[in-house]
């Protein structure tokens, strides 16, 4: 009875700090609601909103007129144009709330992950280094953007696949899809991880659940033919940015190609990610008996983080998931901090700087092409990625750094120490 009792009351206190960090985080973002992101993109949101929540979600694509997010999106703007009609929040700031739910969600699945693995106080930390991760503040709560609802989708798919879960993985893969296209970097590393986890048969089966999630969700469209209503929608846009870099800070940033025609540049970029894809799920396929989940977590922001830095028609914001694979590993892989420090501060300046150039330069463009802080910013994060592979490198050869530090709760049970166990 007694161990029952104390188990609870730490319980309690778990819940109720978990609680408080939750609470500050959404103090913080509501706050910081007021300022103005981009009018373009913030007039384009409030109008998918009221033309969602007044026409429902069949019509939305023949009456929207520019839209160039994804079919899962329409849902979130219907049911929360819907709730702004039915309430007093203002359109303007529903806009702002949704992505900042589905950041404090992605808080969570990094706190409920970590914590099987470790300590309160290592999840816990784990959690505050995401929910109160600068750029990821700055790009939801003031800028307004919806990069946090797939990359949601993209840790709860990754986490599913490592608990062995594939159909459930692979449906919420399809949802990440189908609000943002760049979830795509990480399709090869759930396909591998399904395969090593559960086989062949698992697989096909995973296949099948993400097809079916698609078809379900585009369904309530109107739409003749599924495959050119959904390529219409992803190539149309990805057509639209044929530029190196589109104020990425990223390879083509640090050469100086901002907003400059890609031409045959996208075959290099492409090529250049192809060879950073392989090299990673090599790694990844000989190691991973030895290293297990954290490897995987690894592998997924160096995915990410390469399809930021090396394809061409690249947003300034597309590095935001990586983030959230950072948080999941900081407290435990010490040769990850760097990475979590220097990227936080060189994707808060790429947001923050972009933004506030939109801003100054509206309605007109905003060239940023010959400002020192592009290549400056750019040629860190190049170092950042060189880094990283070589992170992957001695991963190959075994150098064993991916051994977590502090030790883990289940390290700490085996050795029979209950310092950790109950804290």
């Amino acid at each position: 009875m007694g161990g029952n009792a104390v188990n609870f009351s730490f319980a309690k206190r778990e819940i109720a700090i978990l609680a408080v960090v939750l609470a500050v985080s959404t103090l913080v973002r509501v706050l910081l609601f007021p300022l103005k992101g981009y009018p373009v993109d913030t007039g384009d949101f409030i109008s998918w909103f009221t033309t969602a929540s007044q026409h429902g979600i069949r019509p939305f694509y023949s009456l929207a007129g520019f839209a160039d997010y994804p079919p899962f999106n329409v849902y979130i703007f219907w049911a929360f144009g819907s709730l702004a009609n039915a309430s007093n929040i203002s359109m303007a700031a529903m806009v702002k709330v949704v992505p900042n739910l589905f950041d404090l969600a992605t808080g969570l699945l990094i706190y409920v992950f970590v914590r099987k693995q470790a300590t309160f106080k290592i999840a816990i930390l784990s959690m505050a280094l995401y929910v109160f991760n600068p750029a990821v503040i700055y790009n939801a709560a003031v800028w307004g953007q919806y990069d946090a609802v797939y990359a949601f989708f993209l840790v709860l798919s990754l986490l599913l696949a490592l608990k062995s879960k594939p159909e459930m993985s692979a449906v919420t893969f399809a949802l990440g899809i189908l609000t943002k296209p760049q979830g795509i970097a990480l399709a090869p590393l759930i396909i591998l991880l399904i395969y090593k986890k559960n086989g062949l048969k698992r697989l096909l089966t995973s296949v099948l659940a993400f097809a079916a999630t698609v078809f379900v969700v585009i369904l309530p469209f109107e739409w003749s033919n599924p495959v050119s209503f959904l390529s219409g929608i992803y190539f149309g846009a990805y057509g639209g940015y044929a530029f190196a870099s589109i104020n990425a800070f990223n390879l083509w940033g640090a050469l100086g190609l901002l907003w400059m025609p890609d031409g045959s540049l996208f075959i290099v970029g492409w090529i250049l990610f192809g060879v950073a894809a392989v090299f990673t799920l090599y790694v990844l396929h000989r190691r991973f008996r030895v290293s297990g989940d954290y490897l995987a977590i690894f592998a997924a922001f160096m995915l990410l983080f390469s399809f930021f830095m090396l394809p061409t028609r690249i947003h300034e914001r597309y590095m935001f998931p990586a983030m959230a694979m950072l948080a999941l590993m900081f407290p435990l892989l010490k040769k990850t901090r760097l990475l979590y420090v220097a990227l936080t501060a060189t994707l808060f300046v790429n947001e923050a700087y972009v933004l506030y150039a939109l801003n100054a330069a509206y309605p007109n463009f905003a060239d940023l092409t010959r400002d020192p802080i592009v290549p400056l910013v750019s040629i860190i994060n190049l170092l950042m990625l060189v880094y990283a592979s070589v992170l992957m490198w001695y991963e190959l050869k075994g150098r064993g750094w991916l051994n977590p530090q502090p030790p883990t709760l289940q390290q700490t049970q085996k050795r029979g120490d209950p310092k950790l166990t109950s804290d």
